[in-house]
């Protein structure tokens, strides 16, 4: 799905960047844009991350006692 600042938004920083001039900045781009999806499927779905959520707390326990 794209929101109406997503559209606006993504073509102007691909214009303003260069696509082809600067590789880097766009991969950069590309991770932030993918981490901010997970970020609202998680903020959306949260009971689908509660098993890792328990084997990292989980984790957490033995490395504390």
């Amino acid at each position: 799905y794209f929101t109406i600042v997503e559209i606006l938004l993504i073509p102007a920083v691909l214009v303003r960047v260069g696509i082809f001039t600067r590789i880097p900045a766009l991969i950069f781009i590309v991770i932030f844009y993918f981490g901010y999806q997970v970020y609202s499927i998680l903020g959306s779905y949260p009971e689908l991350f509660y098993p890792y959520i328990s084997v990292f707390s989980e984790i957490q326990r033995q490395g504390i006692y």
